[in-house]
């Protein structure tokens, strides 16, 4: 199934690397650079496949001097009678309390600090070029264009604000175009009864036409419960007369909506609106304005999305039912956050439950590993329930990228530190606030116990990413679509795969928390490095055929879920320096250790506050505008301009 597997090469728009034959995806994947990614698909694809290959590399860089060293010196010099009766021969539990050699792993801390932050703050110097490559490249509209929030009545027009950027910007006739968004409240629902109306058309006609056009067998069409009363109708007729009566009415809504914008102060224009400017420069320094008013909620200035990603329907929400809605998202989210962990725990001992026959004594290994997955794996769905429905969002990439950082956080608390919790979140929040020192003391006594189930749950973790290769469901949704539309359109009905648990924000979490879970438990149990190199060569190698070869291209972010993983990378290496001084506090025997260790804590602080201001990405320089990019990078772009689409004609 080309479509579903290779669209991309048939298409061509994926990387020149594709390979024919059974291991053809193969080499295709290992010979696709990030560049070749980024120019192709785009810059938040490519990163993603960076952060695999930066995972492989700390990986390496941690993992060969703590399996060849610190493994066999724990075997040798631990000290412990573990290694007679368990599997902890190789790992920090086979050192004894007081041992000589937990003055090593005070350094050894540090070490793993110094490793982790330099290659985080390269990693990032190596991200601007790209992200200042991937802004010069913007397309013409969108990089010409900014969006305007908490337009004042004065101005609320799409004349006023065309005047007061042309007042406010340096020159004259800079402003190519003004637009404000238009309230559609009843123009949306006619368009979109519109849209469903012609498709349900095109499927009535596909119907027919498979019966061989036979007019004793067009399709019908009923009204439940009216269709037990009232005869069907024919769905050609009914479809094609709906659509002539609601294109009137469409019409009509337009031209009363365009005659009431012209009007200063009509309540038909919102407070949102966007400028484009002839030339680029122009933009950015309309971006930079700021203090523009006395209040701070009006004439905010940002860079727009991409014009086929805007979720208009955000920006026509009256802003005290905006304030509400959003307060109740929060609400809802925090209640997630206490009402789901009964839900993990109760999950991970069904599956205990499960009787597997001879398999038993290996299914109960794992089973608390597939529970959990299996529990987290909802998590995204009901985490963008939420933001869809009560955040304004503007862009559904922008929904992906709030879907990042709130799932990594219920995935530090469900998965990573799930042990250290237990099944009382409150209990375990205020004992924190009020006894701090308690967290170095519970995470030394719960977390080391848990190396054996973190090397089960990433051996899952590799046939879940093998598992992606087969895309089920775009697959099943191909298969039956195709029954009656083409095959072109059966697979753009099939296309994307699921943005929940499938998209950016989703994907870029796993991978940190990952990367997390070795940072964790990678000193605690050599091994646990090795299995997580694996579990990123395998994700590199898997996601490295999905991306260009065959997943849609979406709207890009420019390396703004790459900058959120690195900061989550730091978070984690905050919370290794809090494990690893408890655990010394617990095991060394003497304060020496902890002295020495301790600090790293500040260290980490500080490198999560000056990662902040150090490297600053989201805007190019200004002094580069006049730059040329050396290329020009293929962007998806739907409209020509920043305008609903219920009020294109």
């Amino acid at each position: 199934f080309p479509l579903i597997y290779s669209y991309n090469v048939l298409s061509g728009v994926a990387p020149p690397t594709a390979r024919e034959g059974l291991c053809g995806w193969l080499w295709a994947a290992m010979g696709t650079s990030v560049q070749d990614v980024n120019i192709h698909v785009g810059l938040d694809q490519a990163m993603l496949l960076e952060f695999a290959n930066f995972g492989m590399k700390v990986a390496a860089m941690l993992g060969v001097p703590m399996i060849c060293v610190l493994g066999p010196v724990n075997y040798f010099l631990g000290g412990d009678d573990k290694a007679s009766h368990d599997h902890t021969w190789f790992s920090l539990g086979n050192v004894r309390s007081g041992s000589p050699l937990w003055w090593l792993y005070a350094f050894v801390v540090w070490g793993v600090v110094l490793t982790v932050q330099v290659s985080v703050y390269r990693a990032q110097q190596a991200f601007l070029d790209l992200r200042f490559e991937w802004l010069r490249a913007l397309p013409t509209l969108r990089a010409n264009t900014v969006l305007v929030e908490g337009i004042p009545d004065s101005s609320r027009s799409e004349k006023g604000l065309f005047k007061f950027f042309e007042d406010i910007v340096s020159g004259e006739g800079n402003v190519e175009r003004a637009y404000i968004v238009k309230d559609t409240t009843f123009l949306a629902p006619m368009f979109t009864a519109l849209e469903e109306a012609k498709a349900n058309l095109h499927e009535a006609e596909l119907i027919w036409a498979k019966a061989g056009g036979d007019d004793s067998r067009r399709p019908q069409l009923g009204f439940w419960p009216l269709h037990l009363l009232q005869p069907r109708v024919d769905s050609i007729s009914f479809y094609q007369a709906r659509i002539a009566a609601l294109e009137k009415e469409v019409k009509e809504e337009r031209q009363r909506l365009k005659k009431a914008a012209g009007q200063q102060g009509s309540d038909v224009n919102m407070s949102v609106g966007f400028v484009t400017f002839y030339e680029r420069a122009e933009a950015e320094l309309a971006l930079r304005l700021d203090n523009l008013s006395h209040d701070s909620e009006e004439w905010r200035i940002s860079t727009p999305p991409d014009p086929s990603d805007v979720q208009w329907a955000d920006f026509t929400q009256d802003p005290e039912a905006e304030r509400t809605r959003t307060l109740v998202g929060y609400s809802l989210v925090i209640g997630l956050y206490f009402a789901y962990m009964p839900l993990v725990v109760s999950m991970t001992h069904l599956a205990e439950l499960i009787d597997m026959g001879p398999l038993q004594p290996y299914w109960k290994s794992i089973a608390p590993s597939v529970g959990l997955q299996f529990m987290v794996a909802f998590l995204p769905t009901f985490l963008l329930y939420i933001f869809k429905n009560f955040f304004t969002l503007k862009a559904a990439t922008w929904a992906q990228r709030e879907l990042q950082e709130w799932y990594f956080w219920f995935q530090l608390v469900y998965v990573v530190l799930a042990t250290a919790i237990g099944q009382d979140l409150p209990t375990f929040l205020t004992t924190t606030v009020s006894d701090p020192e308690s967290l170095l003391e519970l995470f030394a006594q719960t977390l080391p116990e848990c190396t054996h189930f973190f090397m089960s749950y990433i051996m899952i973790t590799w046939f879940s990413s093998a598992a992606l290769m087969i895309r089920p469901f775009n697959l099943l949704k191909f298969l039956v679509f195709r029954r009656l539309y083409s095959e072109s359109e059966a697979r753009e009905m099939a296309e994307p795969e699921d943005q929940d648990y499938y998209g950016l924000g989703a994907r870029t979490t796993r991978f940190t928390i990952m990367f997390v879970i070795m940072l964790l438990y990678g000193t605690l149990s050599p091994l646990v490095n090795l299995m997580v190199f694996i579990s990123f060569a395998f994700s590199r190698l898997f996601y490295g055929y999905l991306i260009p070869f065959a997943e849609t291209k979406k709207p890009d972010l420019g390396g703004a879920f790459w900058v959120a993983q690195l900061r989550h990378v730091l978070v984690g290496l905050l919370l290794y320096c809090i494990l690893m001084v408890g655990v010394l506090d617990q095991q060394a025997g003497s304060r020496g250790p902890v002295i020495i260790a301790a600090p790293s804590i500040v260290y980490v602080l500080w490198s999560m506050r000056r990662f902040s201001t150090k490297f600053t990405w989201e805007k190019l320089p200004f002094q580069d505008l006049m730059q040329q990019p050396d290329r020009a990078f293929q962007k998806s772009i739907l409209f020509k301009v920043y305008i609903q689409p219920e009020l294109e004609d």
